[in-house]
């Protein structure tokens, strides 16, 4: 089985700190977030990877180098025309089944179980902001219909990012009749419209709770993934320098110094330092001093 991994966005909520990196290679946790999305896929047998890139593509090819589990296949996406678009660029005319996970989150989940059925899932959880999410409503755990980003919310059932398609090639052609109609929602091709499309054509979608849906999108967000992934622990890189100081659930890059102070829930990135100071729930950019 393939996975589809798009990651090719610039990442603007995650400025100043996507300025200089691939938001999906900023470290939570002491890992790059992609490769805290890669590794269950490893786990469950998966070989090859389909990486969309655009915004520093450079930087997600080293990356694959550095981490070689997979057979990748990178390809970039020109022009930012939605995820509808992106998705089908990378799909294949082939009847296999197909596993697509956004980049931009870290999912807790039985993959195992996620992959092992005979009709096409999509990972949901509930919201308190529906409109900011795709939206399913269910009969049971069947659904009916998918929107994306509603006015209305018809439920609080968001998309959470992760999918599992029975067919690639029943994917690749419902995008393909978004894409050649120009049917766009919010002026880009969604891919909740695609799998609408799928839906009336007679394709069983079930939803499927994850345990924790763990978003790295956000500034506030990615450090909260990153207190709840280290759970009081710390990850010091072998050549930060650290004196007395005192550290919890902290991510420390590389040539990262701190003297005197006291962190916690800090991700300090590559080449930052910290004297004298206390801070909480904070990143330090490249080579940032304080």
């Amino acid at each position: 089985m393939k996975a589809i991994i798009p990651v090719a966005g610039i990442g603007s909520r995650l400025q100043p700190y996507s300025n200089h990196i691939q938001k999906c290679l900023l470290p939570v946790a002491g890992k790059p977030i992609l490769e805290h999305i890669l590794e269950p896929l490893h786990e469950i047998g998966i070989t090859e990877v389909t990486l969309i890139t655009g915004h520093f593509s450079d930087q997600v090819e080293k990356f694959t180098k550095q981490y070689p589990h997979f057979n990748y296949n990178l390809i970039k996406q020109e022009k930012r025309l939605g995820l509808g678009h992106a998705i089908f660029m990378a799909c294949r005319q082939i009847d296999e089944p197909l596993l697509v996970i956004l980049g931009d989150s870290i999912f807790q989940l039985d993959y195992k179980s996620f992959i092992s059925t005979d009709h096409s899932k999509i990972g949901v959880q509930e919201v308190n902001d529906p409109q900011r999410f795709g939206i399913v409503e269910t009969q049971n755990d069947v659904i009916i219909k998918l929107v994306e980003k509603p006015d209305n919310p018809p439920t609080n059932l968001a998309i959470a990012g992760i999918y599992y398609f029975q067919s690639e090639n029943n994917l690749y052609n419902n995008l393909e009749y978004l894409i050649s109609n120009n049917i766009k929602t919010k002026g880009e091709y969604q891919l909740t419209d695609g799998m609408q499309k799928m839906l009336d054509n007679g394709e069983i979608f079930k939803t499927f709770k994850i345990d924790n849906w763990l978003d790295c999108g956000l500034k506030e967000t990615l450090l909260t993934t990153n207190k709840y992934l280290l759970n009081n622990e710390n990850y010091i890189s072998s050549d930060a320098h650290v004196e007395s100081s005192n550290l919890k659930s902290c991510t420390i890059g590389n040539g990262c110094s701190i003297e005197n102070s006291n962190l916690d829930n800090v991700i300090m990135l590559d080449g930052s330092s910290a004297k004298d100071t206390s801070l909480k729930d904070e990143i330090l950019d490249f080579n940032q001093i304080i």
